[in-house]
């Protein structure tokens, strides 16, 4: 018994891609002939000011200069990231922190989704300076509001502005 003529190769897909230059739009046409509209989504954030991140409560940071936000969904006021559009996201918040006294600091880093922690992570720190960072895969809904808090358990420490303290997303 052979089995040509039993298995059926799927056809291959071709994806036609229009693109309107003057409002970054781009409509898609997938296999079944649908069309979909969608920018591209995608934003980077840096802190522009040194914060004091108070010893017990979490704190949000801030990320007040807005370096590239390709489809005007982050807000510097607010350092907060709301898509447009749902789907799975690639986030990234970094914090760097300096530790001024000699007592050692725990500190926590969470991203997150309408209030409750989607990602973290928690480093002990010594005296000096200090990185923390935290990063993953979110599924998020159109609208949903992202943000990044910290929080110091020993000691007080200072959340350095700069390139080291960022928050950044895209969507995969």
């Amino acid at each position: 018994m052979t089995f040509k003529g039993l298995v059926k190769s799927k056809p291959a897909c071709k994806t036609i891609v229009v693109k309107k230059t003057t409002s970054r739009q781009v409509i898609r046409k997938g296999c079944g002939g649908k069309k979909f509209r969608g920018r591209k989504s995608a934003f980077i954030a840096v802190s522009g000011a040194d914060q004091l991140l108070n010893m017990g409560p979490f704190t949000q940071v801030q990320y007040q200069v807005e370096e590239v936000d390709l489809n005007n969904e982050y807000n510097p006021a607010t350092s907060t990231f709301r898509p447009k559009q749902a789907g799975i996201y690639s986030l990234v918040a970094s914090v760097a922190l300096s530790v001024i006294t000699m007592i050692d600091i725990e500190m926590t880093l969470e991203i997150r989704v309408n209030g409750l922690a989607r990602i973290s992570d928690r480093e002990h720190f010594i005296q000096g300076e200090n990185l923390i960072d935290a990063s993953g895969l979110v599924k998020l809904e159109a609208r949903d509001s992202v943000q990044v808090f910290a929080r110091a358990i020993g000691n007080n420490g200072i959340i350095n502005r700069g390139v080291e303290t960022h928050f950044q997303g895209v969507k995969v």
